[in-house]
């Protein structure tokens, strides 16, 4: 066999996957050599970045440029692997396609900490150089898939133990040193916008208001026979929504049903809570595994009948991590109280 014939075979044997040693290689060298193989049969023409990525498509934004001073982006991701699969995504519409779409799961996007230890290189030099508004897809080869950083190619090359690239799409929504204080200056306008008569309070004794939680309720009607003692149990309905209104949950049926997260396994009552002279001891049933806001919420309600809306930063709530597939991380939350027994 001549050595053209040779070379051949062996490139149709990487990209038919039929040589299953090479493609389960876990040097990057091996992956390197696919990848090019790879890219040269279904994107030939396409050089790699200085950092290693293979560019497949762009459109610029027009707003402004990401700078590391900022290393907190808002993006909207879809990664799919070479073959096509999509492995996640933040697209409600193509989760819908995919038949993955599940009602009351958070479809938008979501904070990615860029750096070392926090995201891959692939992410940081895709992000690099873009703009508010654009969108960049790439392949992101396996020894850019590190937390680890290192100088040289080489060196990520030499640190590389997988075989798998992936392909990012991303779209880049704003950037920000920090979440929280963003996230404090868009609730302060969705108070203005919504609830003129929220005051800007703290649950907290002796901690001054910050403007992360913010509390409406009126109770000019109730008398003094109507108000609660600390210690007293009482029943509670709430539905607690993010600020664009999705619901991700409450005690209501009507309200689950009406949402699309009504689930028959569940049984929607009002939940009793037992009230306490801080908000740190209030429990509801039994449990004093609360976020802090919602305990907040309920120190503040004294009265028989009273309703309420709370709304604070996620700093009252899930922070960074967010919660299940409901709540994205740094998400501020909206809890509509009352008090039915």
């Amino acid at each position: 066999m001549n050595r053209k014939l040779i070379l051949m075979t062996a490139a149709a044997c990487l990209l038919a996957g039929a040589c299953a040693k090479n493609q389960a290689s876990t040097t990057g060298q091996d992956a390197q050599k696919y990848l090019q193989l790879w890219m040269e049969k279904y994107h030939p023409g396409i050089a790699p970045t200085e950092d290693g990525l293979y560019l497949l498509a762009e459109t610029p934004g027009t707003g402004l440029e990401w700078t590391s001073e900022a290393p907190y982006v808002l993006v909207r991701s879809t990664i799919r692997t070479l073959g096509g699969t999509v492995s996640a995504t933040t697209d409600e519409e193509l989760s819908k396609q995919l038949g993955t779409y599940v009602k009351g799961n958070y479809y938008g996007p979501k904070y990615q900490l860029l750096g070392e230890n926090y995201s891959y290189a692939g992410l940081d030099a895709l992000v690099s150089g873009m703009r508010i508004g654009g969108t960049r897809k790439a392949v992101i080869p396996s020894w850019m898939l590190t937390s680890s950083r290192y100088n040289t190619q080489k060196e990520y090359l030499d640190a590389c133990t997988s075989s798998t690239h992936l392909i990012y799409e991303i779209t880049l929504e704003s950037f920000t040193p920090d979440p929280e204080e963003t996230a404090k200056t868009q609730l302060s306008t969705f108070i203005h916008n919504n609830f003129s008569d929220a005051d800007n309070v703290s649950y907290v004794q002796d901690q001054e208001p910050d403007g992360t939680f913010w509390f409406s309720s009126d109770v000019s009607s109730f008398k003094e026979e109507d108000a609660l003692q600390t210690g007293a149990t009482i029943k509670i309905n709430y539905t607690g929504r993010l600020l664009d209104g999705t619901v991700f949950d409450t005690t209501l049926e009507k309200v689950a049903k009406d949402a699309g997260i009504y689930s028959a396994s569940r049984t929607y009552e009002p939940q009793s809570v037992s009230l306490a002279s801080t908000y740190s001891d209030i429990t509801m049933g039994g449990s004093s595994s609360l976020i802090n806001g919602f305990k907040g919420a309920l120190y503040l309600m004294h009265w028989k009948g009273q309703k309420a809306n709370a709304l604070f930063t996620s700093s009252h709530g899930y922070s960074s991590s967010g919660s299940g597939s409901s709540i994205p991380g740094y998400a501020s939350l909206w809890f509509e109280l009352e008090i039915v027994e």
